[in-house]
């Protein structure tokens, strides 16, 4: 994308750059959804994905860990709309925990080396 001209607000629109798409690959990729949670376990075909009433997905609050083995998730997509500090708090403590799962599972991919 890149931002066209300026509409009569003075905001500039962005478009599409043609033939610009690309592909990465990814051992990991971490999504950021919106304020209010869609069906997330049909989103991310996942039918066992544990949410709460409200939508929220649940985790294991020491681990930031859902109940499938290597997903995480934190803010409002577990908390509900709340505040952006607590958004940040829990991005910050999600990466920590990602980190250990990930350099956890490096070591016992060694080990059976």
């Amino acid at each position: 994308m890149k931002l066209g001209k300026a509409d009569s607000s003075g905001r500039k629109k962005p478009e599409p750059i043609l033939n610009s798409d690309f592909e990465i690959k990814a051992d990991i990729v971490i999504k950021a959804l919106g304020f209010n949670p869609e069906d997330l376990p049909k989103l991310f075909s996942a039918p066992d994905l544990s949410v709460s009433t409200l939508g929220t997905i649940k985790i294991n609050l020491k681990t930031m860990q859902t109940n499938l083995p290597g997903v995480f998730a934190a803010g409002d997509i577990v908390r509900g709309a709340s505040l952006v500090v607590w958004a940040i708090r829990d991005g910050r403590e999600a990466t920590m925990q990602i980190k250990k799962y990930l350099e956890n599972k490096k070591q016992k991919d060694v080990e059976a080396a």
